[in-house]
């Protein structure tokens, strides 16, 4: 027997594959070249045309901002009123009964674009999705809200990876001239929004202020009626009382004051002991009818009615108070009274748009793919002469 090893044709001889695929170098590359052609020429056909767009969401600058800080200090004035009329509110804040600020203008303007019924009409007006793609009217809406859902408002970050330092509107499509139609639609759109927000607000708050004016009026017209009644009624009740004391002080013949003064020595000091006890009618009948004859001739009770002139002070300073009036005047002078009122600064012109393809990565797969079916092609080529080689030599 033969002491020379048998040779398995099932083992891989790895030199033989190499030798053989690098023969065949010419196919794989051309196979590769194919591949990798044909891919530029869909991009080219067919080109990949979606981008990001990102635009940025600023807060007015402080010279815009300037133009709110008269309105903000007559808004102090009233708030400082109510504060003096509620004393428990000495302590509290309130002096930023409606202020507006750089941060509310801008947090108004963003929940308008998050609450999405602007995005969707402007995506609907400017016909970013084609209506005729879809075979009802709840499709299409279904899709006019999927897409303005898409759309999205990021806040500023310090994130090293993604730092922003403003909001940013950022949504991913394909058509550049109609999604700056959208932007300066839904712009305007909320900026109106905005405007008649903060209008409203203010008209609410002046209409409260001058509701309670009017109650406060009313209130102290109340008070002053009731000092006056009570007035004629402490007048009758006095009145009463000298008529009773006169009649008592005629019956017994007292004319004058006859109220007691006892003096007496002590320790060598002379003290006056007047009885302050003493019955009313002792003062006299005469000086009792006098004060009877002034009380009804008075001519003018005002003088004599407690309490009554700090009430009157009280209703004149309120009908001549005119911090609601002046608020409203420095109000339509500020910005939200002109037609270029603007919540925050979007530049629409200035939108990032990143182009978002995969040409590169086609490419490199388009290579990698035609290399293995190049290095496939040649090694099932070879593998196919070699069997009819074998063929023919047995």
């Amino acid at each position: 027997m033969s002491n020379v090893p048998l040779r398995d044709d099932d083992e891989i001889d790895l030199l033989r594959l190499i030798e053989t695929v690098w023969a065949g170098k010419r196919i794989i590359a051309s196979i590769v070249a194919a591949s990798l052609l044909s891919v530029i020429g869909f991009n080219i056909a067919i080109p990949d045309t979606e981008f990001i767009a990102s635009t940025e969401i600023k807060p007015i600058t402080s010279v815009e901002f300037d133009r709110y800080s008269l309105f903000n200090e007559s808004l102090k004035v009233i708030a400082k009123q109510q504060s003096n009329e509620k004393q428990e509110l000495k302590n509290e804040n309130v002096f930023n009964i409606f202020e507006i600020t750089r941060e509310a203008l801008l947090n108004l303007y963003i929940e308008g674009i998050e609450e999405g019924s602007l995005l969707e009409t402007g995506i609907d007006k400017f016909n970013l999705i084609n209506k005729d793609d879809f075979e009802s009217e709840s499709d299409y809406k279904d899709a006019v809200e999927k897409i303005a859902s898409e759309i999205e408002v990021l806040s500023p970050t310090k994130e090293k990876n993604e730092k922003r330092l403003h909001y940013v509107l950022s949504a991913k499509y394909y058509d550049k001239d109609k999604w700056k139609d959208l932007l300066t639609f839904v712009d305007k759109e909320v900026n109106k929004k905005v405007k008649a927000s903060i209008i409203n607000r203010f008209a609410t708050l002046i209409s409260i202020q001058n509701q309670k004016k009017r109650f406060a009026l009313r209130d102290l017209g109340i008070k002053i009626d009731n000092v006056k009644k009570d007035y004629d009624r402490i007048s009758k009740d006095r009145l009463a009382f000298l008529n009773e004391q006169a009649a008592i002080a005629k019956k017994l013949d007292i004319a004058k004051n006859t109220i007691a003064s006892q003096r007496f020595n002590a320790q060598n000091t002379f003290v006056t002991n007047v009885k302050t006890n003493a019955p009313f009618y002792l003062r006299g009948y005469l000086a009792i009818e006098e004060e009877i004859n002034q009380i009804k001739n008075r001519k003018d009770k005002t003088s004599f009615i407690t309490n009554l002139y700090d009430l009157e002070k009280q209703k004149r300073t309120l009908e001549q108070d005119e911090s609601i009036e002046r608020a409203i005047k420095l109000f339509d002078e500020t910005p939200l009274n002109q037609t270029d009122f603007q919540a925050t600064i979007v530049k629409v012109a200035t939108t990032d748009f990143e182009t978002n393809n995969k040409k590169n990565l086609y490419y490199a797969l388009a290579i990698v793919l035609g290399g293995v079916i190049g290095v496939v092609y040649v090694l099932i080529a070879n593998a196919f002469a070699n069997r009819r080689n074998d063929i023919v030599t047995s």
